[in-house]
Parts: C-alpha cells; structure tokens; sequence
C-alpha cells in the first residue's frame, strides 16, 4: 500500500524553517497538484449537479473510482488528503500575500 504524501508535506511545511529551499519548491509543488485535482474532483461534481447530463454521474463516479485505484487510495483516504492539501494551500497562499506586503 502507498504511503500518504500529504500528513509528510504538512510536516515539512511546520519545519520550513529547516528545510532546504528546493525541497520546499517539491513540496509546494506536490500541495498544489493535489489542491488542483480535489478542485477539479469539485467542479466535476457541481458541473454535473448543474447540467444534469446523462450518465454525467456514472461517467464521474467511474472516472474517480479508477483514479483511487490508481493512486492506491480508498476515497475516505483520498478526501482526507484533499481537506489536508486544500488547507496547506491555502496557507501557502496567505504567506505568498504577506510577501507582497
């Protein structure tokens, strides 16, 4: 089984400090793919309750289902690591504002 990336990136952004500049460029990196796709996972789902297309749900549904096979994750797993991912995002953005201060 697969290890989860995400608890290990928020990890290395509480100890930012201590971390080398281009491991904190990776881990930005790996936040903001994940933070990406759970947006995407988002919009799907609000598209579809939108449009109401058919087989728009099944379409989805499998579309997801094979991606949390992919990844070796359960969905319970997956959405964890999107709340997690979504939240360090958005703090990296937060801190990039204060940088523009």
């Amino acid at each position: 089984m697969k290890k989860s990336l995400v608890p290990l990136m928020l990890l290395v952004f509480v100890c930012s400090a201590h971390a080398s500049e281009e491991a904190s460029l990776q881990d930005t990196i790996l936040v903001s793919k994940m933070a990406g796709i759970c947006g995407v996972m988002q919009q799907m789902a609000s598209f579809q309750s939108t449009t109401k297309m058919p087989g728009g749900s099944e379409f989805i549904e499998r579309f997801w289902r094979t991606e949390f096979a992919r990844l070796g994750k359960t969905q319970e797993t997956f959405f964890k690591e999107c709340e997690g991912s979504i939240a360090a995002y958005n703090q990296l953005w937060q801190a990039s504002e204060q940088l523009k201060k």
